[in-house]
């Protein structure tokens, strides 16, 4: 119902996909050459781009990364690619500290769970279970606390996860979109994990499939508008973020290190 009403809010959203399926059939039959643009681009401004051909180099350049970097904790916003070649499970037999920040996904992590659904991954759980897992995992709290609510859960998971975000070294995301004309990588979310996740480690490692890639920025945009009306049934997302390359010498927060690893 909700995806229905955000398409009617839109009435040019069949030219709009129509040209969505034109910018994506255009990629794939020029690959090759966006791909190049957008190494080029990363490495102008500052960053690596990695090439794996499978799960198993995705997972050791990841490693590979954190280890040259010298990380031992990392934070991971929702990521597809990093669930399909368990990404967590190889990096945490390898030493190093994992934490998932999309709430969903935390829960996930907390239950030692896969996701049910792709967008709403925790939609099997009720608040019951969760306030369970939080119990059991969170050390340090009251026992007798209220978990009741949707608020009571989310302000106690916030408040551990922002000592989580503070002391990772390492921030790993996803990208809906890589930008080709930029070099920089678009992230989307409704909760600002991805933001937080990107600026305040300082090695940002964006892990992402080739069929990511868009030409330029207008088209990025272009299946922006469509993203959340057909996943969510939202006019747009809370948070879109485009990010590419370390922090400049004038910035004061961003990361000292970027890296694309493309799969």
């Amino acid at each position: 119902v909700k995806r229905r009403k955000a398409l009617a809010a839109l009435p040019e959203w069949r030219e709009l996909s129509d040209a969505a399926a034109a910018i994506k059939s255009h990629i794939l039959a020029n690959l090759d050459f966006y791909l190049e643009r957008f190494e080029a681009r990363v490495k102008e401004l500052g960053g690596e781009v990695h090439w794996c051909r499978d799960d198993n180099e995705a997972r050791e350049t990841v490693l590979r990364i954190c280890r040259r970097a010298g990380v031992r904790r990392a934070t991971k916003s929702k990521t597809m690619v990093a669930e399909e070649i368990a990404l967590d499970p190889y990096l945490e037999a390898n030493g190093i500290e994992i934490v998932e920040n999309d709430m969903g996904e935390y829960v996930l992590q907390l239950r030692h769970e896969a996701p049910s659904h792709i967008i709403a991954p925790i939609i099997h759980l009720n608040r019951g279970q969760i306030a369970e897992s939080f119990k059991a995992s969170h050390k340090g709290y009251d026992e007798a606390r209220r978990l009741d609510s949707a608020r009571d859960l989310l302000n106690e998971a916030r408040a551990v996860l922002r000592e989580k975000f503070l002391a990772a070294e390492a921030g790993i995301t996803g990208a809906n979109f890589l930008v080709a004309e930029t070099g920089s990588a678009v992230i989307v979310t409704n909760e600002g994990n991805a933001d937080l996740t990107v600026t305040l480690p300082r090695v940002h490692i964006v892990l992402a499939g080739i069929e990511k890639l868009v030409p330029g920025v207008a088209d990025a945009w272009t299946l922006l508008r469509l993203l959340a009306r057909f996943a969510t049934g939202q006019d747009i997302t809370a948070y879109t973020t485009f990010v590419g390359g370390p922090r400049r010498a004038e910035e004061s927060e961003g990361p000292t290190e970027f890296h694309v690893v493309l799969l």
